[in-house]
């Protein structure tokens, strides 16, 4: 072998290492999630009448998704991170609205927590699911309190890391409005401390109309959970302060219990009202939930849920017109049982 040609072998060695040493150092995986219900629901709306009506709807616990997320090791401890998620349905097959709906980002992560830019969502997602019950058939679906659970585009976030029991973070979502800066802007905080069983939090939300320069929503909310082994009982409390459109002002409750029956078997019972300030146009509902494990990915649940209106109060979780509405004052059951995969 000559000069070169042992040159050219060097090299080729040393460049088949380096592409090693680098995939090593970097991750990319798709992931994801599929569940279906079969729905029973009573009292549903459809702008004439009200009629019981039979779905095949996406799973409440598990809402159906795929994504593809990576890191890449950066030395020191730091790390580039990014995710790409879209929901799906389905019953169909077919996306929900834009197709990364449900994430498209990328930051860093290290020791001092993780920053992460793009469309994502809101740091009380990542906390109050301790004390709020999450999951379709939740109280982030009624007005006003969306912000305990949500996307948003033009985002940045920042999660801190965990230092003795403390954690937290700091959330900004741009109104990208040359006119005037805040329209359109969301700014939200939240810190919880846990030690052991127990668990402390709270967040604040603010919002500015792009619209209307002197309007915006808030939304304060806390809570506490305690694991006694048998059982975590969890209490969630919010206010809303909604100057949109139809303003109003309300609190909200949501009493909670997870039972954890076998390693496999588990069941959770919510309370949850929302009270309306000087107004009866009151809602509340009942939610019990069992999920079993057929093994770590697939699992069979059923929700059981009693919804109850009061005064003009039309809160719908099945309606067939947009935004939940169901006719004032009245009731609703529904009754779920499906089947959950994750991959």
């Amino acid at each position: 072998m000559n000069m070169f040609s042992r040159l050219s072998a060097t090299a080729a060695a040393s460049l088949l290492s380096l592409i090693g040493t680098a995939q090593a150092q970097s991750s990319v995986t798709l992931y994801g999630a599929i569940g279906l219900d079969v729905l029973s629901a009573s009292k549903v709306y459809n702008g004439t009448t009200t009629n019981s009506v039979v779905k095949i709807e996406d799973n409440a616990i598990v809402n159906s998704r795929i994504g593809v997320k990576g890191t890449e090791d950066l030395g020191g401890g730091l790390k580039a991170i990014f995710d790409l998620e879209s929901s799906i349905a389905p019953d169909t097959g077919a996306a929900r609205s834009q197709f990364w709906n449900r994430g498209a980002y990328v930051g860093l992560a290290g020791s001092l927590g993780s920053i992460k830019l793009g469309h994502q969502w809101n740091v009380a997602d990542d906390y109050m699911g301790n004390y709020f019950m999450y999951g379709y058939y939740s109280p982030f679906l009624m007005s006003g309190f969306y912000a305990l659970s949500d996307y948003y585009d033009n985002a940045i976030k920042y999660n801190s890391p965990n230092i003795g029991g403390f954690e937290g973070g700091l959330y900004y979502s741009a109104g990208e409005n040359a006119t005037r800066k805040s329209a359109g802007q969301k700014i939200q905080g939240a810190v919880v401390y846990g030690t052991g069983p127990f668990s402390i939090g709270f967040t604040a939300f603010s919002e500015k109309n792009p619209a209307l320069p002197a309007a915006g929503n808030k939304m304060y909310a806390g809570g506490v959970s305690y694991d006694f082994g048998v059982l975590k009982a969890r209490l969630g409390l919010a206010t809303a302060d909604v100057e949109y459109a139809a303003p109003f002002k309300a609190k909200l409750i949501d009493v909670g219990v997870d039972i954890p029956i076998t390693a496999a078997f588990s069941t959770s019972l919510d309370y949850v009202k929302k009270d309306v300030k000087d107004s009866p146009d009151d809602t509340e509902f009942v939610r019990g939930r069992l999920s079993y494990a057929l093994s770590k990915r697939t699992s069979l649940n059923a929700n059981l849920i009693f919804l109850k209106n009061s005064g003009a109060a039309n809160f719908a979780f099945v309606s067939e017109l947009a935004g939940f509405a169901g006719q004032p004052g009245q009731k609703q059951t529904i009754l779920t049982a499906g089947i959950t995969h994750s991959f």
